[in-house]
């Protein structure tokens, strides 16, 4: 294993995990022995029967009898025997099975703290994926730092320190993705929230895909692909809140909610055994004449200090979406910051003009 400072031999568990992931990962359509059609949620896979029906009734909607469904959609064998998939998205407690399919989140102690705390809101959240995503999130209201904030129409918000709605993506990401096979039945799903930093990480690497084409193509490429298609039916029973969409869209979610909240964009990192995704608190930024810009504006006016550049361009570099880079453009143009070059038959082009 290559890591920063050198190279380091494999563990026995690491050379499991390289040698499994030399064929199609398909541990979770296997059935789950002693698993009995009981040990599924009534209320998730009556959730889950409704959604199907309703959102695909030519397909696998169109069977009317409901064990015959959950057969066809893969959460249980021909016996009625659930599937790994099916107990993960709709059982009544997966971990009497799998124990580690677990989130194991934790905060560090704040200053103010007692001396010799090692964290706070430390939890171990259970339960099928939807229920899963929505404790997770209940963890970050209570954990998450807020600010106040005033928008210009004068409403006063708290704002918390990571955007919810691109934590949410990540932790669907993370337990859709990660990998189910035997080397990491030890292995939960780990949030670590930092003073700076907010880390979520799970067992098993991306499949079918690199960390550079991450959120730029739009693959849906999945290592637990049965799991991902029941999980595009089931709901939250309280909320009716879907897990995923499964159109590639999780990925410039949490872009485009990081750039709006003035954050710097996620990183990831790829290990092939583990997968990790850090957010990280703004820097404090340098005063200076154009600081009653918003961060998107300011993000777009300081790229452009490098020369100039395209639309295309932008997009790239600062991981925003092209509707938030043109309406940055449109506002510095009407501040007399940026000015537009090109015309017909050439590129549209952005300069920063000379303070």
């Amino acid at each position: 294993m290559r890591g920063y400072d050198g190279n380091f031999p494999l563990s026995d568990l690491e050379e499991q995990a390289f040698l499994a992931a030399r064929k199609p990962p398909l541990f979770d359509r296997q059935p789950v022995t002693g698993a009995t059609r009981e040990d599924l949620d009534g209320d998730l896979v009556a959730a889950f029967l409704r959604s199907v029906r309703e959102r695909d009734p030519h397909g696998l909607g169109r069977f009317p009898d409901d064990a015959e469904l959950l057969r066809r959609a893969g959460v249980t064998r021909p016996d009625g025997t659930p599937t790994v998939a099916g107990l993960l998205a709709l059982g009544v407690h997966p971990q009497e099975w799998f124990p580690r399919f677990v989130i194991q989140a934790s905060a560090e102690p704040l200053p103010t703290d007692p001396a010799g705390s090692r964290a706070r809101n430390q939890t171990t959240i259970t339960g099928a994926i939807p229920r899963m995503l929505e404790e997770a999130l209940d963890w970050a209201r209570r954990t998450f730092d807020t600010s106040v904030v005033s928008a210009p129409d004068g409403t006063v918000r708290d704002r918390p320190a990571y955007p919810y709605i691109a934590f949410r993506e990540i932790i669907a990401n993370a337990l859709l993705h990660r990998d189910l096979d035997h080397w990491s039945a030890g292995m939960a799903v780990e949030v670590r929230l930092r003073r700076d930093r907010l880390i979520v990480s799970n067992p098993g690497g991306l499949y079918g895909i690199t960390v550079d084409r991450l959120g730029q193509d739009a693959i849906t490429s999945a290592r637990n692909a049965r799991l991902v298609a029941i999980c595009q039916y089931a709901r939250t029973p309280e909320t009716g809140a879907r897990v995923i969409e499964a159109l590639a869209t999780g990925i410039p979610i949490v872009a485009n909610a990081l750039a709006e909240a003035g954050l710097p964009p996620a990183h990831y990192i790829d290990a092939a055994i583990r997968f990790t995704v850090v957010l990280k608190q703004q820097a404090v930024p340098v005063i200076r004449p154009g600081d009653d810009l918003n961060e998107t504006e300011l993000r777009v006016y300081d790229a452009l200090a490098a020369g100039t550049r395209t639309v295309a361009d932008l997009k790239q570099e600062l991981n925003l979406s092209a509707p938030n880079i043109r309406k940055a453009l449109r506002e510095l143009r009407s501040r007399g910051l940026v000015e537009q070059l090109g015309g017909q038959g050439r590129p549209t082009t952005y300069r920063k003009l000379s303070d």
